[in-house]
């Protein structure tokens, strides 16, 4: 891989796109990247979630950003947009980023297929390598677990 030298972080707040933003200061510091930290708000005519959780990730992203801010000062910018939110990091990462790191909830099944995926989208559509993150609640398990899970199922209701 190239040398990476502009990375862009999509960041909302939520758990998974503040361990996205985690990851990415450790690989600019690596690897003395920059980091662009990306905030897309929809449109106020669309669904936009309700105050008490968008204050929450509000306030996480901020600490977020002031801790990035100490460890890369010049090297960290922000810049909030306005749009679909899968659009508009694939727009932004065509103009010259070398990696797109963005967190994921890692939603399979009937609800992925409900909610939609956006880290989706955009590693399907980016013209640069995207890492995704998922934040650790102690509860994931892995694909190959959950298949090993419902074999098992499987072989039980067999027997």
């Amino acid at each position: 891989m190239a040398h990476v030298q502009r990375i862009l972080v999509p960041c909302d707040g939520s758990p998974p796109s503040i361990a996205a933003l985690a990851e990415a200061i450790t690989l600019a510091l690596d690897l003395d990247a920059a980091i662009d930290v990306l905030e897309v708000k929809m449109p106020k005519n669309e669904l936009t979630p309700p105050p008490s959780a968008s204050a929450g990730e509000a306030q996480a992203l901020e600490e977020a950003f002031k801790s990035a801010k100490r460890a890369l000062s010049d090297r960290l910018t922000r810049r909030i947009e306005s749009g679909e939110p899968a659009r508009t990091i694939l727009n932004a990462a065509a103009q010259g980023y070398d990696l797109v790191v963005m967190g994921t909830h890692g939603r399979v099944g009937r609800l992925h297929a409900t909610l939609g995926s956006v880290a989706e989208t955009v590693v399907r559509g980016a013209s640069c390598p995207v890492l995704t993150v998922r934040a650790s609640t102690g509860e994931e398990e892995t694909f190959a677990e959950r298949i090993h899970r419902a074999k098992s199922i499987g072989e039980q209701a067999r027997r």
